[in-house]
């Protein structure tokens, strides 16, 4: 019998376009291609005038290769008008001639398997587009143009191609998959008039229309089987969605499975424009910065549901798509670390398995060995299940069971006995299997995900449920409420199986967070408040799992402050700036911190821009304080540097001149500065021009006293100056010498050893320095100056803070923060001009020198130092509750 090559030459010959003999190459090459594909056989023998162009040079590469389609259908068609009924018949020969011309340039190796995929994807997507265009013609020539009567332009439609198609990685025999969406509601004009046929109605026709056109069997074969079975819902739903309705779908109830699929979607018919904003919108879905910790486990049971419901266990070992070590096993290692990772990796956000490959590499979150076995496995897979489509166009992904059959698979490939192609396969897929098994392992979550859709739903209390409620709240009843609205997001929102979900893996937080709390059912509800303000209460329980810091920080920062979760509900960026963990562990210098003002600082009037600043550093020390990540110590410092570099920020753009010097006083003098203090400041002047200073100075507290939506930057106290209110606003250290040699009390100078220069002119910080050792320390108080300044304790005593009982007020009561304040000032003022090292401001640092030089026991001094950090922590903790 002669060869297929033979018959085909002959037959040629027979129809008088007798080509010359082929060479030897091609003639085998044909006879392959008959031998794997008794399909193409068929129908080349059918049409022998298509054995040129299929023997013709390959289509053009890359973007050219679009066109070249294009051209050749053009060619083909040979002006046959899209109006004529044969037109959808001459497609279905065009489709069939290009698939037959694609396998022979593969199974003879003109060409990579990669070209053959993105030629069969680039034939689909223009097939879909000629079916599109047909069928909006159709029914706009019936029913008009659809109208956007919102914007007054006409409506837009996309088809998203997903899947292979979408990965530009289609076989032979795929289903192409499908999801059609259109922007605009109104209804279709005709004649600028509108009529009674809705947008959504005439963009359904489309799509049945286009659909049909696709898929239809007919003599000639048919285009492509159509899946739209990936859309919002599946097949209970619209086949035609909204912009909108597509994007709160997503946003409400989108699901791991459909995370995946968005991944390799690409726009491939009607308005592209439109599928890219699409996918632009969806964007923070398809690549989360937060991906939910229970992905590995839903997508492994995807797999496992797949090998059991659609594979079937007889099959396993068959089956190159879905079976043990198959493609989709490749393909979800890929999609997998691209949902964990290309949220912060923007090249990995490819819709490519391949490409997606070779990014994993280069952010090395794969090794380069892995990634090439998987890419040389990927390719070697696709080409065994070419092999079987190509036979008879069948979807089919099974290898046969008949010998024979598989024997010529095993020669097409070039191996000379069938036992060689499956020992390579064997260990294609035990390495593909070895790396899937590494990456997704299926956690043992369902238990206990039933026993909570129980208590939500049932109101029945499991003993597993009685003893996380017990632990977290210290009783079982009533809270049910309060949790239900935590995990849902509000009392009017459908309760969803994977909110559950991603409320079990949030359970471990409660147990750390939840009995650590003073008031955790309040707390619960001022994070439900929170959570309100980021989305989706999925995608908050969501990164809640990922990063056990944005549940555990608000908790701890809401249960301590009342301003700060009233202040982060306001303007919730300050959280999401300052809990990224360089941020949060870094301690910034007033130099840092000055640096940060100076290059954010609008051109115009920052008011809002400083007030929102600073509200943020202090969130950020309080988190760092809460955590453990500094001291009490640190965070007065901190709060104290923040504080200076504000006003050096504020001199700076104030004093052009630069005559001014800020000095701190009391508290802030001392570095002692806590949530809600006032700045006590004194400023000085090496000018004589009181217009200047004064003008400056309001500029510089108008800006301290801006008003934000909850209080000002700083409530600042100017009355310590000489003369108090009645005295001008600056002093110079001349006039500051005078008043203190002539007017000054104690008192006044017990003020000063707090004193601290903060920003401004550098002489007059020596001046002032040297000025403060002249005032204070030249002289040692008498007796009776001793008498004065513990009257005036006593009568602190008595008419601040009146309280019942007196200990309430743990500043000003005996043994307050006062008391241990003047008892370390007395020894400062009667010992500090002997020995300098306790001209210091800070009240820890100044007893610690006194014990230090033996002024007073040091068993003593250890004790005060303790009761001090214990009255400072009950400050912070209450001032940081109300700021």
């Amino acid at each position: 019998m002669p060869s297929f090559s033979s018959q085909l030459h002959d037959a040629l010959r027979q129809d008088g376009d007798a080509p010359p003999e082929w060479p030897e190459t091609v003639r085998a090459g044909l006879d392959r291609l008959a031998e794997i594909s008794p399909l193409y056989r068929e129908w080349l023998l059918a049409h022998p005038e298509w054995t040129p162009w299929v023997l013709e040079k390959p289509l053009e590469e890359g973007n050219l290769l679009s066109q070249s389609i294009f051209n050749a259908w053009l060619r083909f068609r040979n002006g046959l008008p899209a109006d004529s009924p044969d037109y959808l018949a001459r497609l279905r020969l065009f489709r069939r001639r290009c698939s037959i011309r694609t396998a022979y340039r593969e199974v003879n190796e003109l060409h990579t398997l990669r070209q053959s995929t993105l030629e069969l994807s680039l034939l689909a997507e223009f097939c879909i587009r000629e079916c599109h265009l047909l069928s909006l013609r159709r029914w706009t020539e019936r029913h008009g143009k659809p109208w956007d009567e919102d914007l007054d332009k006409p409506a837009r439609f996309c088809v998203l191609g997903m899947g292979k198609l979408g990965g530009a990685e289609l076989n032979f025999s795929s289903d192409i998959d499908l999801i059609y969406f259109y922007e605009g509601e109104g209804h279709c004009r005709v004649d600028g008039k509108a009529g009674g046929f809705a947008n959504a109605q005439f963009f359904t026709k489309v799509a049945e229309t286009t659909s049909s056109m696709l898929q239809e069997q007919t003599e000639h074969g048919f285009l492509f089987r159509v899946d739209v079975r990936l859309r919002p819902e599946g097949n209970g739903s619209p086949l035609v969605r909204s912009f909108a309705g597509m994007e709160n779908y997503y946003a409400a109830a989108g699901q791991t499975w459909e995370r995946m699929a968005l991944i390799k979607a690409r726009p491939v018919a009607g308005d592209l424009s439109l599928g890219g904003e699409l996918l632009e919108n969806l964007h923070s879905f398809r690549y989360p910065r937060h991906p939910p910790p229970s992905l590995l486990s839903e997508i492994a049971a995807m797999k496992t549901r797949t090998e059991k419901e659609v594979v079937g266990g007889d099959n396993l070992r068959r089956n190159v798509k879905s079976g043990y070590g198959g493609i989709r096993e490749i393909e979800f290692i890929v999609q997998t670390l691209q949902l964990l990772h290309a949220g912060r990796f923007p090249f990995l956000q490819t819709n490519s398995t391949l490409d997606g490959l070779d990014q994993l590499v280069r952010y090395e979150l794969m090794e380069e060995r892995d990634s090439r076995f998987l890419g040389d496995a990927y390719w070697f897979l696709r080409a065994v299940e070419h092999r079987l489509q190509i036979r008879g166009e069948q979807q089919t992904h099974t290898l046969p069971a008949d010998p024979s059959q598989l024997a010529e698979i095993a020669r097409s490939f070039g191996f000379g006995e069938t036992e060689a192609l499956q020992q390579k396969l064997d260990d294609t897929r035990e390495g593909v299997r070895a790396r899937y098994d590494q990456l997704l392992k299926t956690a043992p979550v369902d238990e206990l995900q039933a026993d909570w859709w129980t208590y939500f739903c049932e109101k029945t209390i499991t003993p597993r449920v009685a003893k996380s409620l017990r632990h977290w709240f210290g009783e079982t009843e009533g809270v049910d409420g309060d949790l239900l609205d935590f995990v849902r997001g509000s009392r009017n929102a459908l309760l969803t199986r994977a909110q559950v979900a991603r409320f079990t893996t949030v359970t471990k937080l409660f147990d750390q967070v939840m009995p650590n709390l003073a008031f955790p059912r309040e707390t619960l509800r001022r994070i439900c408040r929170f959570a309100s303000l980021h989305g989706t209460r999925s995608q908050f329980l969501s990164t809640c799992s990922l990063d056990g810091n944005f549940f555990q920080v608000p908790a701890l920062l809401f249960d301590r402050s009342t301003f700060i979760h009233e202040l982060i509900c306001q303007r919730p960026e300050i959280l999401e700036e300052v809990l990224r963990p360089e941020i949060l562990r870094r301690r910034k210098s007033t130099a840092d911190t000055l640096s940060e003002l100076k290059n954010g600082a609008p051109g115009d009037d920052g008011g809002d821009w400083l007030w929102l600043y600073v509200k943020a550093e202090q969130v950020r020390i309080a988190i760092g304080d809460l955590l453990g990540l500094a001291t009490p110590r640190d965070t007065e410092t901190s709060l104290s540097d923040l504080a200076d570099a504000v006003l050096a920020f504020l001199l700076d753009q104030h004093d052009p001149e630069g005559r001014l010097l800020v000095v701190a006083l009391g508290k802030y003098g001392g570095s002692e500065l806590t949530f809600g203090s006032d700045l006590d400041i004194l400023f000085l002047s090496a000018g004589n021009d009181p217009e200047y200073n004064e003008r400056a100075i309001r500029r510089i507290t108008k800006s301290l006293q801006h008003r934000g939506a909850l209080g000002p930057v700083y409530e600042t106290d100017l009355r310590l100056r000489p003369h108090g209110v009645d005295g001008p606003l600056a002093t110079s250290p001349a006039a500051l010498r005078r008043y203190h040699a002539r007017a000054a009390q104690l008192w006044e100078k017990q003020v000063l050893t707090r004193a601290r220069p903060v920003a401004g002119n550098p002489g007059l910080r020596e001046d002032f320095t040297a000025l403060l050792d002249e005032l204070i320390y030249r002289e040692t108080p008498h007796d009776a100056g001793y008498q004065e300044l513990w009257d005036m304790r006593l009568r602190i005593q008595r008419e601040r803070d009146r309280v019942d009982p007196p200990q309430r007020a743990f500043k000003t009561a005996a043994g307050g923060l006062v008391d241990l304040e003047f008892f370390a000032q007395f020894l400062q003022l009667a010992h500090g001009g002997e020995f300098s090292e306790l001209r210091e401001p800070n009240t820890r640092r100044l007893l610690e020198e006194i014990g230090r030089h033996n002024l007073v026991d040091q068993t003593d001094i250890d004790t005060l130092l303790d009761n001090l950090e214990f009255l400072r922590m009950v400050e912070v903790l209450l001032r940081r509750n109300k700021n």
